[in-house]
């Protein structure tokens, strides 16, 4: 006698059910989770909102690079001719901060460091560029240069009294958003660690009112 299918039917629908439940209850999960989260807080000055940049029209010994090349990309930007004293601390700040994160394999394949000053020398870049894959030297016009100093809030003179420090740092997310900055007083330990952080909960990074009386100072070094 035939058997019926009736039960394996009824069993198959009870374990499709199951795997739904599962899969609501696990995204229901992760949005409270994420919802309770405390807020973000950092060592450096985290924007809120980000700021989108405008387009960029850079050059280096590997080629041009413009806005599209911060896409699915940490970029950590600092401004120093690479022949300063300067841009050889931003270029030393750069590193270490990038070797503090070799931990997060995912951070450090995604991490890139811009040293960017109206200055073309090629070679001079090619030999920072030999320190590490993930950095480049870029330069751009002096119009052009104080244009993106502006759009990210740096200052366009290195202040007398931060001489000796490394430039300040300006952090792009991978949606070539402004979204952090970092005083050239700040460890590069620190750094690394909010860069951790920062990368782990992007989601915190999304637009948000920012308050009156907590606006964002257009100098880090100030």
């Amino acid at each position: 006698m035939r058997r019926s299918s009736r039960p394996f039917i009824a069993r198959l629908i009870m374990a499709v059910a199951a795997v739904g439940l599962f899969i609501v209850g696990y995204q229901w999960g992760n949005q409270f989770q994420t919802a309770h989260q405390p807020p973000l807080r950092i060592e450096g000055v985290l924007l809120r909102p980000p700021i989108e940049l405008p387009e960029l029209d850079l050059h280096g010994s590997q080629g041009p690079f413009n806005r599209t090349d911060l896409d699915d990309h940490w970029s950590l930007i600092t401004f120093g001719s690479p022949g300063s004293a300067a841009g050889h601390r931003g270029v030393s700040r750069l590193i270490e901060i990038a070797n503090r994160v070799a931990d997060q394999p995912d951070l450090r394949k995604r991490l890139q460091l811009l040293l960017i000053s109206a200055d073309d020398a090629p070679m001079l870049a090619r030999d920072f560029e030999q320190l590490t894959p993930s950095l480049r030297v870029l330069s751009a016009p002096e119009q052009l240069l104080a244009e993106l100093k502006t759009a990210v809030g740096a200052g366009q003179d290195e202040p007398a009294e931060a001489a000796e420090q490394p430039p300040p740092l300006f952090l792009v997310d991978p949606r070539a958003r402004l979204v952090a900055l970092f005083a050239g007083g700040q460890p590069a330990a620190k750094v690394a660690d909010d860069l951790k952080m920062l990368s782990e909960r992007p989601e915190a990074l999304v637009a948000a009112p920012q308050p009156a009386d907590t606006a964002t100072t257009t100098n880090p070094d100030q």
